[in-house]
């Protein structure tokens, strides 16, 4: 249940990074939102420039990696606008990253060890 929510958690937070781009150009950027065994971090490749917005998140130059049980990556394209989210998690235990893992292959992303 925990995976669902965090899973959730990040959808909306990938919502949240959409809302600060605008028209021409281009943008990369990452958010770090929640802390712990509750964090994640989205990085976020767009042909759409304006202004990264995080939510609730945090502006950072880069997810960290370590300590990290691996990330999704979803691509959308749609009207000659196209994105990359990959979405890094935190949570610590085999239990919860097997179900990340499988979470993300079942929603149609990629899968990537840290």
């Amino acid at each position: 249940m925990e995976a669902m929510r965090r899973w959730v958690g990040a959808l909306a937070a990938l919502g949240f990074a959409l809302l600060g781009c605008g028209g021409g150009g281009g943008n990369s950027f990452a958010c770090l939102s929640g802390s712990g065994t509750s964090r994640l971090c989205i990085e976020t490749t767009t042909n759409v420039a304006g202004t990264p917005n995080c939510g609730v998140g945090m502006l950072v130059g880069a997810c960290p990696r370590d300590g990290a049980d691996g990330a999704c990556e979803h691509s959308f394209a749609s009207g000659g606008a196209s994105i990359a989210q990959t979405i890094w998690y935190y949570s610590g235990t085999p239990g919860e990253t097997s179900q990340e893992m499988s979470d993300c292959v079942d929603n149609g992303g990629a899968w990537h060890q840290p």
